[in-house]
């Protein structure tokens, strides 16, 4: 949306987020896992898929892995380009796990990672999880912690822990 201002223009951007079902909605969020996976590799230093060898399988087929009963995932447009990812799970215990959260680069400080946690929140809500945890990693995942901590989640004293890595800390 183009608005003139006296002799200045700026342009604001429209964003919406959305759960995945189209063909063009998976292939978008393999593409966004992807990049979230290499973005921890570089930023974190961990190999997600040295950790979790059942990823590849979320990795190329993420509507068979999180899709139907076991969960949904939400891809955020920012325009018509995909700019941002999250996944939640549903466990057998009626928990949700919030998963795979992840903003490009240039999209981010915009709000869409709020906006990401919002939808989660809203899907565990409608399915009555009396509890929605995460796992994530301090340092270089701080302002997603800031993000999560913005949207009512605190470090848990317990947690289920699906990644086995030092410095691991779980929120709900």
């Amino acid at each position: 949306l183009l608005q003139r201002c006296n002799t200045s223009v700026s342009i604001v951007i429209m964003s919406s987020i959305n759960r995945a079902t189209t063909p063009t909605d998976w292939v978008d969020s393999a593409a966004l896992l992807h990049d979230h996976i290499e973005w921890i590799r570089v930023a974190a230093g961990v190999d997600v898929r040295a950790e979790q060898p059942a990823l590849a399988a979320e990795l190329d087929q993420p509507d068979q892995e999180v899709g139907g009963d076991l969960g949904s995932l939400f891809l955020a447009r920012w325009h018509d380009i995909a700019v941002g990812i999250v996944a939640v799970r549903f466990h057998d215990d009626g928990t949700a796990e919030l998963k795979r959260m992840y903003v490009r680069p240039i999209a981010r400080g915009r709000g869409i990672g709020d906006a990401l946690v919002s939808a989660v929140v809203d899907a565990a809500t409608a399915r009555c999880c009396p509890r929605i945890w995460l796992e994530t990693l301090p340092g270089a995942m701080n302002a997603a912690i800031g993000v999560y901590g913005r949207n009512g989640f605190f470090v848990a004293a317990h947690g289920g822990r699906t990644f086995h890595v030092t410095g691991l800390v779980v929120m709900e």
